[in-house]
């Protein structure tokens, strides 16, 4: 399927940030920007430079032939590490180059539970500082915030293959259980499926796939469950969770199995659980604020008697790479405030656990409507048994 992505049109919405903001110029190094604005998969420092009447990327010789090829932008400088050639030069070298070198200059300050979200590191924001005296430096972390937030025509659908990979996945997966199957294989089935269909990438903001069985799918707080050759046993739950990119955008889905008749404990989590995800779905509704929606969790989980069981988190941002956590379903006074706005994507995620018992984790794209949430995996919520 051909989908066209209008890239004219992102740097208009980023432009507009921008104006909000007063700035000038803007210096992206976040993950999320260098995808959204060159369009292409850059896995090294680098940054991308937007002004009024300027685009352009700064990255790794190494690459610049191939960004070339896969980049709609027309200006791309390459990188080396040597004086006179490294990144921060080229950076510089570009805002003089444009009159900007003593314009307001958005810069991307910040910290996250994420390991690889490619905030600008201290020194080098003290380099910029020393390499433009004249120069104003504004955090500007939520001009691609913004602009990523509310998905195009074109994203939704780039959005919804990378779900359907997803759901195979899952099903291949389901279709190929048995007792003494590794989590490794399990893992490997999901992803041959992924690949088959033309997943590019399996992004590993958790370690690429995600495969716990038994005490591993029971940890106290669900954990993060890279796959073992632990040997799956009669009894045993277990979650895959599963990270397709379909040309720079992502999928995330996790799905609870059962190797033979669930325990009525079992069962009970497994009602509470549907349950409450139902809750986060629904309430993924245009106009509802982030501490509304977890506030109404919350009181599902208290009324079911699960809430010690579950993370307080139900949910993170979801869209072009890099894209993961603006905004998270969180009570903090970072989202708490943050409007669910039409087209917006968010992932759905819930990680219950009782230990000794079972664990099960939702985690689900989810299309927020005026009505509600639509999710754009058609896996189904209920827990899967295997008959053995």
């Amino acid at each position: 399927m051909n989908i066209p992505i209008d890239y004219g049109k992102r740097l208009v919405k980023v432009r507009e940030q921008m104006s909000a903001l007063g700035i000038d110029v803007f210096v992206g190094t976040r993950t999320v920007s260098l995808s959204y604005v060159a369009g292409a998969f850059v896995p090294w420092r680098s940054a991308v430079i937007v002004t009024r009447d300027f685009a352009g990327l700064v990255t790794m010789l190494l690459d610049l032939e191939r960004l070339k090829d896969e980049s709609w932008l027309s200006n791309i400088s390459p990188y080396a590490p040597i004086p006179g050639m490294d990144l921060w030069d080229l950076v510089v070298h570009h805002v003089k180059q444009n009159g900007m070198e003593k314009a307001k200059i958005g810069v991307e300050l910040g910290h996250s539970p994420r390991g690889n979200t490619g905030y600008l590191f201290a020194t080098e924001y003290e380099l910029l500082k020393k390499s433009l005296p004249g120069a104003t430096f504004v955090n500007a972390v939520s001009v691609m915030d913004r602009a990523t937030y509310i998905k195009e025509g074109a994203e939704i659908l780039l959005l919804r293959q990378a779900a359907g990979m997803a759901d195979a996945a899952i099903q291949c997966v389901k279709e190929s259980l048995y007792v003494g199957i590794t989590e490794t294989e399990i893992a490997g089935i999901g992803e041959m499926e992924l690949r088959r269909l033309g997943s590019e990438y399996h992004w590993a903001v958790t370690g690429s796939s995600e495969v716990a069985s038994g005490y591993r799918a029971c940890y106290n707080m669900n954990g993060t469950t890279q796959p073992t050759p632990k040997i799956v046993q009669k009894g045993e739950n277990i979650i895959a969770d599963f990270h397709p990119l379909c040309r720079l955008y992502y999928s995330d889905l996790a799905h609870n199995f059962i190797l033979g008749k669930p325990s009525p404990e079992q069962e009970r989590l497994a009602d509470a659980y549907v349950q409450t995800a139902q809750t986060i779905v629904s309430n993924f509704k245009a106009g509802n604020k982030v501490g509304d929606v977890h506030a109404a969790v919350m009181d599902k989980l208290g009324a079911l008697g699960y809430a010690q069981y579950t993370i307080p988190s139900f949910g993170h941002g979801l869209g072009v790479m890099g894209h993961e956590w603006y905004p998270a379903i969180i009570a903090s006074d970072e989202f708490r405030d943050v409007v669910l706005e039409e087209n917006v994507v968010e992932v759905a995620f819930l990680a219950m656990s009782v230990p000794g018992v079972c664990g099960m984790r939702l985690e689900c794209p989810v299309l927020v409507k005026k009505d509600g949430g639509e999710m754009l995996c058609r896996t189904p919520l209920e827990l899967t048994v295997i008959d053995i």
